[in-house]
């Protein structure tokens, strides 16, 4: 079998919009990158690009850090520290993210330049993101955080 595909070796990209030393330890940490996010004007098909960009970043940072605590916490289920950082997760972070990426949605679909996207490359991830618009309830991310504690454990 060929070596390179029994690597496992996986480079990140580099980080561009969130510093690569970055850890997310509070809400107060990430909220700053959401803010920019909501307030950042697009003003060409080019600005959109780059937010979107910069918003699979963030998405991607938060991502990572809910999988390894959970990874972690599943691996050693006698450190209840581990298990402690994923329910902080679920509690106090991803509630609070989750009308930001609601108005991010949004934003997204509301701007004039999302017409001028390459139709091909980016009619999934529009189609998955406008049946998040659609399926969005403020009223159930309480809901939605206590159902993600309870099937941890």
């Amino acid at each position: 079998m060929n070596d390179s595909l029994m690597n496992a070796n996986i480079e990140k990209l580099p980080r561009k919009f969130i510093p690569g030393n970055f850890q997310l330890t509070t809400w107060e940490a990430v909220e700053p990158y959401f803010i920019d996010l909501v307030q950042r004007p697009i003003n060409s098909r080019e600005d959109l690009e780059q937010w979107l960009l910069d918003m699979s970043e963030v998405e991607a940072v938060v991502s990572e850090d809910a999988c390894w605590r959970q990874i972690k916490m599943t691996c050693d289920t006698t450190d209840k520290s581990l298990e402690e950082a994923f329910t902080f997760f679920c509690t106090q972070i991803q509630p609070k993210l989750q009308p930001y990426a609601d108005q991010l949605n949004r934003k997204l679909f509301d701007s004039p330049f999302v017409a001028e996207l390459d139709k091909q490359k980016f009619f999934t991830y529009l189609r998955n993101v406008k049946k998040s618009i659609d399926l969005f309830r403020e009223q159930n991310i309480p809901i939605q955080s206590e159902l993600s504690v309870m099937q941890a454990r």
